[in-house]
């Protein structure tokens, strides 16, 4: 972690940044880069510089690991020094240059590369390479004077972009826009060496912001960019702190003092819970591909069957055709198999007519798919995934005929989204090459996969599934069998009390916005008609129990039946009668919906029938019931060890549910925003409220979902005994406090 500085023949001094993967800007780079740039600038054989990156990378930015270390002292600590100062301190050393220094850009300059690149006098930029600011993305703004500089060389509408959305610029943009100053034809070293030699320092500091830009900023573009920024990303501060910072280089400070206020909004976003919540899911995701002793290698994967033609297969077919591997698609009769792969065809004809897939690619992509009714067909392939109805006895038949149909190491997985899988697996005569990999709907836009470990399931099982979930590009998490696994058993809570405060009193609408504020991208009653109304009614009529209720699905379940009843499952159930192309909760016409009035008028039968008298209840109860449900539910799943880790659940929400970035996942959002002896509080009282309710009334299903899980309750007794000072910053603890418990016991993972 540090550069490389060699001097050429000509007197160019070449300093290279060298930190593989991509040259990011440790704490030990930078001080050898500002080391270097003055030993060269003292050097009286050195007549220019260049700077570029080692490897084809020129620099991915701030070594993100390394903030801990900034924020270790706490806020206090930067009252007469902001957090970026040290950065700062290098962009200073290479901006005030009396020699001439030059960027090669050789590669991606995101971040606080681009910053270091914009210190230089000058900016050559590779064909291939590309400019950007992704820092928003992590809530925070670039903090080694990019605010500052950006608005002195680009146009406003070019700037403003780049900082509020991390929206990276290709070179020939970054060109137009005058980010960069050449476009290398050849090798991008000698020509920045070449410019160098030919041009006096120009450091971007001494420039004026151009007139243009001061007008748009103050004509109304600050105000109008802020205001979609805030629309675009509700919730987020960090688009407020750099819009502050924009303006402030408009301003008539000096550049000065533009960097001071850009180093102090910096270091209030950087001790944010955003910024921590953003930061950890970045992370998060880096972690889920690791599996704690897992040592086997993948098989390798050249032909997938897929078990089941309909939405879901089709989906999941799709996904494996784009990333090159041969499909064998199967159903069980033909007029299924060819709707299925009419409907494959008309999402990439589909493209074609869009403009965003060649017409030959296409074809070649059908091309790669053998429709068939047989199960003899699967016999070449290396994986099979089973796509067929969630019923039990129709999985165990199919799993039978794929024993008799498959070559002894072909891995056979269920997309089942909650059926025990073990029992799925007990039908095959080795059920160590089963698996549950299951993704959500529609498979070939969601980029969730649960993959689902078995009793039986080998390390080479394991490590082929989380390989395939990788190689389509998917975000793959490890989880437990357990019922519904991660996301479908939280999600069960959810909607239960969803359904719970509709009878209670509170409107469909107060639950869609409660939800919809608290930054979901809809609520619970749209959620219900967008995935069906009648998924688990269908199951509770096979199983003969209507009033049956599991970690997937809990009453109350009178609205549910009542719809069903009338063939109303959400937005696959159009009714011509009344000009609506989906009918559930909602009368859904187009992209326009409203609660069916006969829904509302049903609810006060229901409430009638049950003794229920309707209330109006605060937003903040509603609230607190639907997410702190859900939460206690995965405090459940960790503690029983159907997630490896409590970030695993984090991502299994934000890819698979919607659940805001910016608060990190329901677990982050529990310990850093709400505060775990606040959570175990005010699930004691939801608990005895509940108990309450359904002891008083007998017409209520009982449910125990509000009572404080086993691990809540360690960790809350961790905290009083102050074990949080012994956990590494950054280490949630309830990790730590699940870390101390597997040494005494084995985990289900």
């Amino acid at each position: 972690m540090t550069t490389q500085c060699a001097v050429r023949p000509d007197g160019v001094a070449v300093v290279t940044l060298d930190n593989a993967p991509v040259n990011s800007l440790a704490e030990s780079l930078l001080e050898s880069l500002k080391a270097n740039i003055a030993k060269v600038v003292a050097d009286p054989k050195v007549k220019a510089i260049v700077v570029t990156g080692a490897g084809g990378f020129f620099c991915g930015g701030a070594e993100i690991s390394e903030f801990a270390k900034l924020i270790g002292p706490g806020p206090g600590a930067y009252k007469e020094r902001h957090a970026s100062k040290g950065f700062h301190e290098v962009m200073d050393v290479i901006d005030g240059s009396p020699k001439t220094v030059v960027a090669a850009v050789n590669g991606l300059a995101l971040g606080g590369g681009l910053e270091v690149a914009l210190a230089c006098h000058y900016r050559v930029i590779s064909p291939k390479a590309s400019v950007g600011f992704p820092e928003v993305q992590l809530g925070l703004l670039p903090g080694g004077q990019g605010t500052q500089r950006i608005v002195r060389v680009a146009p406003l509408e070019v700037a403003l972009p780049m900082l509020l959305t991390g929206a990276p610029q290709k070179a020939e943009k970054a060109l137009k826009a005058g980010i960069v100053d050449a476009m290398a034809k050849g090798d991008i070293v000698e020509e920045a060496a070449q410019l160098a030699l030919s041009k006096p320092p120009a450091p971007i500091s001494k420039r004026p912001v151009p007139n243009a830009t001061r007008f748009k900023c103050y004509g109304g573009g600050l105000d109008g960019a802020e205001a979609q920024a805030v629309n675009r990303a509700k919730g987020m501060i960090a688009p407020s702190a750099i819009i502050s910072c924009v303006r402030a280089a408009c301003g008539s400070g000096s550049f000065q003092e533009g960097t001071e206020v850009e180093g102090r909004e910096f270091t209030k976003l950087l001790f944010s819970v955003q910024s921590g919540a953003l930061r950890h899911l970045f992370f998060s995701e880096k972690m889920i591909s690791k599996v704690p002793g897992l040592k086997a290698a993948p098989a390798p994967m050249k032909k997938v069957g897929i078990l089941g033609a309909g939405l879901m297969g089709g989906g999941i077919a799709i996904c494996c055709v784009q990333k090159g591997l041969q499909v064998v698609l199967k159903d069980a009769k033909q007029e299924w198999l060819d709707a299925g792969m009419k409907s494959i065809t008309g999402i990439w004809m589909g493209q074609v007519k869009r403009g965003r897939l060649p017409e030959a690619k296409a074809k070649s992509y059908i091309g790669m798919i053998k429709p068939t009714l047989a199960f003899e067909d699967f016999k070449d392939c290396d994986l099979i995934v089973e796509a067929v109805p969630e019923i039990m006895s129709l999985k165990k038949e199919v799993f039978l005929a794929l024993d008799q149909n498959t070559k002894p190491d072909t891995l056979i997985c269920t997309n089942t989204s909650g059926l025990n899988i073990d029992e799925i697996a007990s039908v095959l005569k080795d059920p160590s090459r089963c698996m549950g990999t299951h993704f959500f709907s529609p498979a070939n836009v969601m980029q969730l996969l649960e993959n689902v470990r078995t009793a039986k399931a080998s390390d080479k099982t394991i490590a082929t599934c989380m390989a395939f979930g990788k190689l389509l590009g998917k975000k793959a998490v490890l989880v437990g069998n357990c019922d519904g696994f991660v996301g479908n058993r939280m999600i069960a809570t959810y909607a239960s009390q969803a359904s719970t405060l509709l009878e209670e009193g509170a409107s469909v609408e107060q639950l869609e916005r409660v939800a919809e504020d608290f930054g979901m991208p809809m609520g619970p009653m749209s959620l219900g008609d967008l995935v069906g109304q009648e998924l688990f009614w269908k199951q509770r009529k096979a199983a003969g129990d209507m009033k049956k209720q599991t970690k997937t699905y809990m009453g109350p379940y009178d609205l549910t039946d009542w719809l069903c009843e009338r063939n109303r499952f959400g937005l696959k159930t159009p009714d011509k009668s009344i000009g609506a192309n989906g009918r559930g909760i909602f009368i859904h016409k187009g992209r326009d919906k409203k609660p069916d009035p006969e829904v509302v008028a049903q609810m006060d039968v229901i409430r009638k029938a049950k003794g229920i008298t309707a209330r109006a209840i605060p937003d903040e109860e509603v609230e607190e019931r639907l997410f702190f449900s859900m939460i206690n539910e995965g405090f459940r799943i960790l503690g029983e060890g159907f997630a490896q880790r409590s970030s695993d659940i984090d991502i299994v929400y934000l890819y698979g549910y919607g659940f805001p970035p910016a608060k990190g996942g329901p677990m982050f959002y529990a310990e850093n925003y709400v505060g775990l002896p606040k959570l175990l509080e005010r699930l004691k009282v939801h608990a005895a409220e509940t108990k309450r309710k359904y002891t008083e009334n007998k017409t209520l299903l009982p449910v125990d979902y509000f009572e404080p899980a086993p691990l809540l309750i360690e960790c809350v007794e961790a905290l009083n005994a102050g074990m949080k000072k012994k956990v590494p910053l950054g280490v949630p603890i309830m990790d730590a406090v699940m870390g101390l418990k597997k040494k005494g016991g084995a985990s289900k993972l």
